[in-house]
């Protein structure tokens, strides 16, 4: 009888970045559970994706106690999840002195608490077939943060430090734990870095010049998924254009009608 292929999950699959690591992991091979809060969307991602190993999951991260039931429902009707990807995350805004605890709470809750509940819940998953590998999406905040939004700043940050903690803990069982940190990446998410002048003003800080795509992310994810990636652990790998090594001052410094 003849195995089934590797089982994925990902959260926050059904767009953008998560929508595009989904279809890669699929076209690669593998069965895919697609987690997301909008099953419309879903159900869409299941149309386009119709004959693939894509099995869809309606469900809101914010509901973290629920986790546990989730993923033992979860593989007990399809099988151990060897593939973790924590993709979803919430950007809300607001100054400190104007977050609420409730704002602070869902983003910590989506961004931070889910990943490290479905890494619990699925280590000794992993652990008793043998190993896996794990990738969560953190960002490029979690190294450089931005004014008006701490709850974002502090959760990606607090993701990048679970995940070294998580990786050091997991390799006795041949887990691999890694993340992966975007910079601006053009996603259905955030229309509003699309407008002028915001964007041709960010895109000088920008040495590549422009935003990312969703698909180059999706790339990276899946190498540090895979065998080649077979002695990565513990790392967070920036995918930002070049936006944190380096500032090109003459990009960053030139005046729109004047000519050196």
């Amino acid at each position: 009888m003849r195995a089934s292929p590797s089982l994925a999950l990902v959260t926050g699959a059904a767009q953008g970045i998560g929508r595009a690591i989904t279809r890669r992991l699929l076209h690669n091979g593998r069965r895919v559970i697609a987690l997301d809060m909008a099953a419309d969307k879903l159900a869409k991602l299941a149309d386009e994706q119709a004959g693939q190993n894509l099995i869809t999951c309606p469900f809101d991260l914010a509901r973290a106690g629920e986790i546990p039931r989730l993923i033992r429902e979860r593989v007990d009707r399809h099988g151990p999840i060897t593939a973790l990807v924590n993709n979803a995350g919430i950007w809300p805004g607001g100054a400190i002195v104007d977050l609420t605890d409730e704002t602070w709470n869902r983003a910590l809750t989506v961004n931070l608490t889910a990943p490290f509940a479905l890494m619990r819940a699925l280590a000794p998953v992993m652990a008793d077939a043998g190993g896996g590998a794990i990738v969560n999406i953190a960002s490029r905040n979690a190294f450089r943060s931005s004014t008006n939004f701490a709850a974002y700043d502090a959760s990606k940050a607090g993701l990048v430090a679970l995940t070294r903690t998580a990786a050091g803990e997991f390799a006795r069982y041949r887990i691999r734990v890694n993340a992966v940190c975007p910079g601006v990446i053009s996603t259905p998410g955030d229309t509003s870095i699309e407008a002028q002048p915001f964007k041709a003003a960010y895109l000088k800080q920008i040495p590549m010049g422009r935003y990312g795509q969703s698909e180059e992310v999706a790339g990276v994810v899946c190498f540090l998924l895979s065998d080649d990636a077979s002695y990565i652990t513990g790392e967070s790998i920036t995918v930002d254009g070049g936006q944190i090594a380096c500032q090109d001052n003459r990009r960053f410094m030139e005046i729109p009608g004047l000519k050196a």
